[in-house]
């Protein structure tokens, strides 16, 4: 009897410490809402700066949110990498919130206010306490195994893809009316009504100070659009090749000019056109999972889709049906219906979307002659994305000649690469009828991205046994994506927000 009263006080007094430490960090974030209205007389760095440390709060609230729900649910999943576990938490969580802020949004101004705060106490109380044993063990780090043996090539690189996403931040608008600020953001006005209130519910605290709202919806755009776009690309290229040339691919994505270039026309593309690449990496991930109950974040996926764009709302029937009808063909048909079961509540989210907003579907820019320009500009500008060319050459002939002794010393998962092209066929022909963005902007870099590390796989296996020469390869292409970067020009942008 003494002995468990004696483990029950250690348990206690863990869990005691475990709770303080978390309430202590929780609610420190949590003075940043308070703070920086009283702090308009710092410099604009220091303020994005302090509002990037608030979004990635929020952020984390998110991720948490969607681990207990995984608890909650019972959800248990195959994954790929670790980072198919974090997008997957990040983008489940937010989209209960955005749910939720959109009923708080129908309460009075003062009620959402006190709603606000109310909430944040009472996740803070909750998430503060150890429910489970498992949690006081677990951290940060724990939530990404994948990066936890880097090499120093690979270490390096990770520095050097978070040093390039601080300076590529574009420059701000200097729009403060919130009317002003959605048609910046949104010119052609296909964010629905729930993206408005979720910004707005989200980032409360700010409403009544123009500067730090503006500044908190542009920060949103790029920590979250462009953030969440390069661990999902990261998550889709480790389907397809090896963790130092995932990390390759993202770094030559984020050092384009392109990248800077696309948000400097329109700063909105950071999560209008990021959608296609969640939508096909959604859609191998829900098959790699082997679990039916993936169902739920299917359907959530499509209908943050139609928050952003209500054309979007119909790949919805697309993807449950390639689904039911051909990438698991292997299952049982009760599995196949039980996924699309557990996929209604993003049904009929997505349909209370479409429903509200069919004028959207007057303002369609389907896709035209410009598209075949965009790619070559693309190309042009970074000169990494050229081994596309023979990366489609490389797959082609894969696919027409397996039986050749070059297909067969080149090992590549064929069968994911047919899910990867049909997705992307079925969205050119979507894009064709019904609207252009996603196969424009950032849609376009990921797939060339996709394409232009084949031929670096295939000559990474060809000399898999001498490590010293992988290493100097890849130290080359490292240099050669940074030579590319503009990293001058990016700079020049980044100095500037220190004059506005």
């Amino acid at each position: 009897m003494q002995n468990t009263l004696e483990e029950n006080s250690g348990i206690l007094l863990i869990k005691s410490k475990f709770f303080l430490v978390r309430l202590v960090s929780y609610f420190s974030f949590l003075l940043i809402p308070i703070l920086l209205p009283k702090s308009l007389e710092l410099d604009q760095i220091t303020l994005i700066a302090m509002m990037a440390l608030y979004i990635l709060f929020m952020v984390s609230q998110w991720f948490l949110l969607g681990k207990e729900i995984d608890h909650r649910l019972k959800i248990y999943f195959r994954v790929n990498s670790s980072i198919d576990r974090v997008v997957y938490r990040l983008f489940m969580g937010m989209t209960f919130f955005i749910v939720y802020f959109n009923l708080l949004a129908f309460l009075p101004s003062k009620w959402i206010y006190n709603s606000f705060w109310i909430t944040w106490v009472v996740l803070g109380l909750f998430y503060s306490w150890p429910t489970r044993g498992k949690i006081i063990k677990e951290s940060v780090t724990t939530n990404f195994g994948e990066f936890r043996y880097l090499d120093r090539f690979e270490k390096t690189l990770v520095g050097l893809v978070l040093l390039l996403f601080i300076f590529s931040i574009p420059d701000l608008p200097s729009l403060t009316n919130q009317d002003a600020l959605k048609l910046f953001f949104d010119p052609l006005e296909k964010f629905s009504n729930q993206f408005w209130n979720f910004l707005t519910v989200n980032y409360y605290p700010f409403k009544k100070y123009p500067r730090l709202f503006k500044l908190a919806w542009s920060m949103h755009f790029y920590v979250v659009g462009l953030g969440f776009f390069l661990l999902t690309l990261y998550a889709l290229l480790r389907f397809f090749v090896s963790r130092r040339l995932s990390l390759l691919g993202v770094f030559a994505l984020l050092s384009s000019w392109s990248f800077s270039k696309i948000l400097a026309s329109n700063y909105g593309d950071a999560i209008t056109t990021t959608y296609s690449l969640i939508w096909v990496w959604s859609l191998l991930w829900v098959v790699k999972s082997s679990t039916y109950r993936a169902g739920l974040f299917l359907g959530l996926i499509n209908y943050w889709g139609a928050v952003i764009n209500q054309t979007y709302s119909l790949l919805i029937f697309v993807q449950l049906g390639l689904l039911y009808g051909f990438l698991l063909k292997d299952k049982t048909i009760w599995f196949r219906k039980q996924l699309i079961k557990y996929s209604l509540w993003g049904l009929g989210l997505t349909l209370i979307v479409l429903i509200t907003h069919l004028d959207s579907f007057e303002n369609l820019q389907n896709l035209n002659i410009h598209f075949i320009g965009n790619i070559s500009q693309i190309l042009d500008r970074k000169a990494f994305f050229s081994l596309s060319i023979f990366g489609l050459g490389i797959l082609i002939w894969k696919s027409i000649y397996p039986e050749k002794p070059l297909s067969k010393n080149f090992k590549f998962d064929m069968e994911r690469v047919r899910d990867l092209g049909l997705s992307l066929l079925i969205l050119l022909l979507f894009s064709t009828v019904f609207d252009s963005y996603l196969v424009k902007s950032f849609a376009l870099m990921w797939p060339i991205t996709v394409l232009s590390l084949v031929p670096i796989e295939l000559l990474f296996q060809t000399i898999s046994r001498l490590r010293s020469s992988r290493n100097m390869i890849y130290l080359i292409y490292i240099l050669i994506c940074l030579l590319d970067s503009h990293f001058e020009g990016r700079v020049k942008i980044f100095i500037r927000l220190f004059d506005s």
